[in-house]
């Protein structure tokens, strides 16, 4: 920052999040509603028959249509905007707050219908939709990934008893999720799905679903090169519905069915709805559970939001035809082509097992800050719910199955040998087991919580249901995989876990199957990256840091290629933001010096000593411990993290390639991360020098023309413990401003100069807080012009109570305007050879030849071209 910008700071404000008022008001969160799931499902009455009606014609705004979409903003004026615009968090009054509230808020008033999906000569449409231009250069096709999944280890028998089956009270229907898949601009249409799960007490005797992993799908038309389909999506599979010209035809009706209503005025009982039948994606061999995928595909309304009420119901019952009154009725928030869109961001929705039974009660259990989004989201619904990691943790997976992973469990065995341990079929069956009950467990109840998981698990399945969800992985397989020690990385055991815990992330998270993401479902690389669309005016690009990494790596460098090609062909030309969502931040405190401390006192056996030393005569350190492999515990998480000094130079990969993307379209990025139980917000810049003439180089003008100046927005846990306060002295003692590269700056905001109850933070630490968390991420329009909006972040903090949030802390993000200028080369990051990706070793340290030029490549596995860079 220059030195006339200010930092972030608490801002006092109302539960209301559009609303921010200079004074503190502390006030208890409403109670809401809470539906009891089991009695929600147990009470789920099967209907038959399905009914349908042609879609209805849309529309279009102006700027939608045959308006081709608009491209970058001109050059901005030689001054740029001050530093005090931006990054600030200072108190807004409330007659300024009543002033903003018409631009960051929106009723759900009746959209009226219009002409059909496509357009047709004579419409119009919204800016940033409508068929491309033609004078644009058209985006290549989706690559696919060359080997989407990574093959599970062979498998040997056991020869021992087969194993009691746990006696379980199974609800035959779960469900609904709600997934947001995608926005197709041209035609202004949104995209998202709906998950059940099914058992085989729905199905009449002798009927049993086929293998469906087993059978291969191709897109149906009205596909686009994206990969999502663009109308209602059936299937043959199972002989259920598939789609006709006006309507379903019925072959066989023995699959979910889901029920729409996206008028806004109409609703179960009244109207005619549209009807979308389901596919199968995969049948779990021992419950018999069936996965269905239920593609949706509505028109976005011109102006107005409308609120669109769903149901699901199974498509077939000979015991009972039951009224549209009788089913639970969801609803979802769908936006408008003209609206700013609204995101919430969470983190670690689940308690870890090590969290002791006191400190939840400490805590008031899971569900305080969970309540408290649910009530945001029932005043001012959102439209995407960005999960950053950690919506199922998988810890539970060596203890539970400790009886068939006991061979590789065995106290005493070294790493070697338990690289030698095979993967067998019993380990199979008993993991994949204990997954799918999990996953039932943490998300819909089904067999017990404790009292303190019961809320929280309650909240969980309601937002699950009523705000769409962008989930990326983190905790899913088991928290660290990927950081440990490469013998233990490579092993059966390791890679068998792998296997089943990456296919279940994908059908409770991303609806889909491992060989049907990539072809069919829109995802890109080796592991679950994605690109979406929110509207014309923002994208988000979400990496998946778990399912590819390795002790040397997070993403795989093929990965990198698809990734950055794609963002080129996805992005639109009309995008200002791009928001890149991590699950570990890419911001953060540089973890070196502290991998180095916490090395040295491992080997010498003085982590004892070194944990009493710290935190004096507190409870020793969990971070101190050494897990079931004789592993440090504080290594191998410090080894998840971007910063850590094995992925020292993929991330700087990483940020030059953004820094190039930023700066060719003019486009601000900004990050959105979880994972270590903390608050923080950070950013890059470029520094400021006297010899560069901003004439020449706009970057030098301030934040609102600076390319490299990009925000990290870290939310702590929703449900998960806090950091403790020796992991955040330890996170201060390491987040120190550093030079990134030689024209970048990275440094941590001092952004709670203030705590929730007013008094400096504990120990003094303003760049971190350790308390429990979620962010809200608007579209804001600064300049009042409906062209380039920025974003308006909230962080939403847990009060000292242990009730609901206390206050806000907020963090504007200007858009980017970086002018093109007209001369070659001008305004081109100035980025040498020296400080490029390529030139960094595998240890991330530069192996300088001398010359001017830079260094010579040490066997880094990453090492490449920066895509733009002229090298």
């Amino acid at each position: 920052m220059t030195s006339g910008e200010q930092q972030p700071q608490a801002v006092a404000g109302t539960a209301a999040y559009p609303q921010v008022s200079g004074a503190y008001v502390s006030q208890a969160p409403q109670q809401s509603d809470m539906a009891n799931a089991a009695t929600r499902l147990a009470n789920l009455q099967l209907n038959a028959g399905a009914s349908s009606q042609p879609p209805q014609q849309q529309s279009f705004g102006p700027g939608y249509g045959n308006t081709a979409p608009t491209a970058s903003a001109a050059a901005a004026a030689a001054g740029g905007m001050t530093s005090s615009n931006h990054l600030t968090a200072a108190p807004v009054s409330a007659a300024a707050a009543m002033a903003q509230q018409q631009q960051i808020t929106s009723s759900a008033p009746v959209a009226a219908p219009g002409p059909g999906y496509s357009s047709r000569p004579g419409t119009t449409f919204a800016p940033g939709y409508g068929p491309p231009n033609p004078n644009m250069q058209a985006p290549p096709p989706a690559r696919t990934s060359m080997d989407a999944n990574v093959r599970p280890p062979p498998m040997q028998h056991q020869q021992h008893p087969p194993l009691q089956q746990p006696s379980l009270s199974l609800p035959p229907l779960v469900g609904p999720l709600l997934q947001f898949v995608n926005v197709e601009l041209e035609r202004a249409l949104w995209h998202g799905s709906v998950l059940v799960l099914t058992n085989e007490s729905l199905l009449p005797h002798g009927a049993r679903p086929l293998p469906a992993q087993n059978t291969a799908h191709s897109n149906g038309p009205g596909s686009t090169h994206s990969g999502y389909s663009a109308g209602p999506s059936g299937s043959g599979m199972h002989g259920g519905p598939t789609p006709v010209a006006g309507g379903v035809q019925t072959t066989n009706l023995h699959v979910p069915v889901v029920e729409v209503w996206d008028d806004g005025i109409h609703g179960p009982g009244t109207g005619k709805p549209k009807t979308f039948a389901a596919k199968a994606l995969y049948t779990e061999p021992t419950y018999k559970y069936t996965f269905w995928r239920i593609d949706i595909t509505l028109p976005l309304p011109q102006e107005s939001e409308v609120d669109v009420a769903y149901q699901v119901f199974w498509g077939a019952d000979e015991t009972a035809v039951q009224s549209h009154s009788a089913r639970p009725t969801y609803s979802f928030r769908l936006p408008a082509q003209a609206s700013q869109w609204r995101m919430c961001v969470t983190s670690n929705n689940q308690f870890s097992r090590t969290v002791p039974e006191a400190a939840r009660v400490s805590l008031n259990g899971s569900g305080p800050v969970f309540r408290d989004l649910l009530t945001k989201h029932k005043t001012n619904p959102f439209h995407v719910w960005i999960g950053t990691g950690g919506q199922f943790n998988g810890e539970g997976v060596w203890d539970d199955c400790e009886h068939v992973l006991r061979p590789f469990l065995l106290p005493g065995l070294d790493n070697l040998r338990r690289s030698r341990v095979v993967w067998t079929t019993d380990m199979v069956a008993a993991v994949e087991r204990w997954y799918l009950l999990e996953y039932l467990r943490q998300w819909f109840g089904v067999g017990g919580n404790s009292p303190h998981e019961m809320e929280g698990q309650s909240c969980f399945r309601q937002a699950a249901e009523t705000i769409p969800y962008s989930f990326t992985p983190d905790s899913e397989i088991f928290p660290g995989f990927g950081s440990y020690i490469p013998v233990l990385q490579s092993s059966p055991v390791f890679m068998g876990l792998r296997s089943i815990g990456v296919k279940y992330f994908a059908l409770f998270q991303a609806h889909t199957m491992p060989t049907l993401a990539h072809s069919e479902h829109d995802f890109i690389g080796e592991g679950y990256h994605s690109i979406k669309r929110l509207g014309p005016y923002t994208a988000l690009l979400t990496l998946d840091t778990r399912t590819e990494r390795h002790l040397a790596g997070i993403i795989d460098r093929h990965s990198y290629d698809m990734l950055f090609a794609e963002l080129e062909a996805r992005v639109p030309m009309t995008a200002t933001n791009l928001i890149v969502i991590a699950s570990n931040p890419i911001i953060f405190p540089r973890t070196k010096n502290f991998e180095m401390l916490l090395r040295s006192a491992n080997n010498a056996g003085l982590t004892t000593l070194f944990s009493y030393a710290v935190n004096g005569r507190q409870a020793r350190n969990h971070w101190m411990d050494k897990d079931r492999f004789g592993e440090s515990m504080a290594v191998t998480r410090l080894n998840d993290f971007w910063t850590s000094a094995a992925h020292k130079s993929e991330r700087s990969f990483v940020v030059h390639a953004l820094q190039e993307f930023s700066r060719r379209r003019s486009c601000r990025v900004t990050f959105a991360s979880g994972h270590v139980n903390c608050l923080s917000s950070a950013h890059f810049r470029t520094y400021t020098d006297s010899k560069f003439d901003p004439r020449r180089h706009p970057e030098q003008r301030g934040f609102v023309s600076d390319f490299r100046s990009m925000i990290q927005l870290t939310v702590s846990g929703l449900v998960q413990e806090p950091a403790d306060g020796l992991t955040l002295r330890a996170y201060h003692f390491a987040g120190k401003s550093a030079p990134f590269d030689m024209y970048t700056e990275e440094k941590l905001y001092h952004t709670f100069n203030v705590d929730v109850n007013h008094l400096p933070p504990p120990n003094n630490n303003q760049k971190l807080l350790g308390r429990r968390s979620y962010g809200i991420i608007i579209e804001h329009d600064f300049d009042n012009d409906r062209q380039r909006p920025g974003l308006l972040s909230f962080f939403y903090v847990e009060n000292e109570t242990c009730t609901g949030t206390a206050m806000p802390y907020i963090i504007r993000i200007p858009s980017l305007r970086f002018p093109h200028l007209p001369v070659a080369n001008e305004g081109r990051p100035q980025m040498k050879h020296s400080v490029s990706y390529r030139n960094y070793t595998g240890a991330g340290a530069l192996q300088n030849n001398g010359s001017s030029g830079g260094g010579e490549l040490g066997g880094d596995p990453y090492s490449y071209n920066v895509p733009g860079m002229d090298n």
